[in-house]
């Protein structure tokens, strides 16, 4: 009677229907797995917060070319260049700071696209950076456990279950070269691991009556997914690699603080880098402008306004009011929130209301020949800042100046622009009409509030832009007064 009941129990489990649908699609689509440094489902939110440091920190013109992140274990299957162009423009949704072309194995080469690319380019303008890299990493079984019994009624009945983990480890390795000579730029690397582990349960049993099997099992395993595991490492990645390249606080887009050790010991090597490289004035004019401390150049040379600026917002923070930049001040710089804006900008040229704010332009020369490489310069009376645009035969309008090779538009009198000058940038003579060309000044930086229509990456089309005057109208809007304004037209004459 006892092995008639255990029978019954054994063909009642058997019949017994699989849990809900919905719960192992939910199960199938969670995609928390163990990523490099903490536990989380993704890096939306680090992506978005990577857009307002790029909005905050003023960042633009950057351009990178990425290649096909191949796959040297064999192992993974996944998109991992489509992957990577999704995270950038995930994080550059409202700044437009990364402008992002694909290059895979339908190109010949890096070498041979950068040359294509100068070719096909109005301006015959290439990307700045190289994006490279491949799952590095893929170890099977690093941690297998298994455990397992069973046991028997005499030759009528059986039953046994048995659960197992598996641990594998997953590695991503990318880096930004310098397309002028695809050398690595230093530092900015994204070397990470992941953990994927694997578990199993399962049961298993056996009755016999007479001459009737009866047979069932069932099974439960979940397994981390591998391709969801590779998309957040290769957000994680994104993050990483662009805050290293500009040297913004990234770590507090994903949850780390200033006083951890490995962010100390990079916001110190950035420091000691920045300093040799004699790029840390240059980058304190440039942010100290950008939150309204300071009004001038960014040119690299320290003057008096600077010291005073950088002694004002030391004070800002409570760490006296020293003109001196040192590695506290800088890792304080980075990790702080921006004190209030003072008064005014310290400058070392005084605001003057003599005249009114003037614009030069003038061409190279009257007429160039189609193809011929065309020049423009541009003088102030007053410092200021100039931005020029250039519109085609075809009435297509971009942005020439500033650009990913002169980010600073500042202008002084009695130094004239030459563009393109020594940039690495070409106006070449259309086949036949003109290019024309606006540039604008005002007597403040103003691009950083420029409404959307505008904030589109250097030598990029302004589709939402129909003419010099919609320019001329929205920087004034943003500037609160008139700007100055210089217009000429580059012509192309057939020998």
């Amino acid at each position: 009677m006892t092995r008639i009941c255990l029978l019954l129990v054994l063909l009642t489990a058997a019949c017994a229907p699989l849990p809900p649908r919905g719960s192992d699609t939910g199960k199938a689509l969670d995609t928390q797995a163990t990523p490099p440094v903490r536990n989380v489902t993704g890096f939306s939110d680090a992506l978005r917060c990577m857009d307002q440091l790029y909005l905050s920190y003023g960042v633009r013109d950057v351009s990178v070319v990425v290649e096909d992140i191949s796959d040297a274990t064999k192992k993974v299957s996944a998109g991992a260049r489509d992957m990577t162009m999704s995270a950038i423009s995930d994080m550059t949704r409202r700044s437009r700071a990364i402008q992002v072309i694909s290059f895979g194995q339908d190109a010949n080469n890096i070498v041979a696209f950068l040359n294509n690319a100068r070719d096909r380019s109005a301006f015959s303008v290439v990307p700045q950076y190289d994006l490279r890299g491949s799952v590095s990493q893929f170890d099977e079984g690093v941690v297998r456990r298994q455990a397992d019994g069973g046991f028997s009624l005499s030759r009528l009945l059986g039953f046994g279950g048995s659960t197992s983990r598996q641990v594998n480890v997953l590695g991503l390795d990318l880096a930004l070269a310098d397309t002028v000579n695809l050398a690595l730029v230093p530092g900015v690397v994204s070397k990470n691991v992941t953990t994927l582990i694997r578990e199993g349960d399962a049961l298993d049993a056996e009755a016999t009556f007479s001459k009737v099997g009866v047979n069932f099992s069932t099974s439960f395993q979940r397994t981390d997914g591998t391709a969801q595991a590779l998309r957040n490492m290769i957000e994680l990645a994104s993050v990483e690699l662009f805050g290293r390249l500009l040297k913004l606080p990234y770590w507090t887009c994903i949850g780390v603080g200033g006083d951890n050790e490995e962010v100390r010991k990079e916001v110190e090597d950035w420091f000691i880098g920045m300093e040799h490289s004699g790029e840390l004035t240059a980058f304190f004019q440039e942010q100290l402008r950008n939150r309204g401390f300071f009004d001038g150049p960014a040119d690299g040379r320290v003057t008096p306004a600077l010291r005073q600026a950088v002694g004002a917002y030391r004070s800002a923070l409570g760490m006296g009011s020293e003109g001196l930049v040192d590695l506290a001040f800088f890792a304080r710089f980075l990790e702080a929130p921006p004190p209030p804006r003072p008064a005014g900008a310290y400058r070392d040229v005084p605001a003057t209301a003599a005249a009114p704010l003037g614009l030069q332009a003038q061409a190279g020369k009257a007429a160039y020949a189609p193809g011929e490489a065309m020049s423009f310069q541009l003088g102030t009376n007053a410092p200021a800042y100039a931005y020029c645009y250039a519109r085609d035969p075809k009435g297509i309008i971009q942005r020439i100046f500033p650009n990913r090779y002169r980010r600073d538009p500042s202008l002084r009198p009695g130094v004239p622009l030459v563009l393109p000058g020594d940039q690495p940038f070409q106006l070449s003579a259309p086949a036949a009409g003109q290019v024309e060309v606006a540039c604008f000044a005002a007597p403040r930086e103003i691009y950083n509030d420029v409404p959307a229509a505008l904030k589109w990456g250097d030598f990029q089309n302004l589709n939402k832009v129909a003419s010099f005057d919609d320019i001329r109208r929205e920087l004034e809007a943003v500037a609160g007064e008139r700007v100055a304004e210089a217009r000429l037209a580059l012509r192309a004459e057939a020998p």
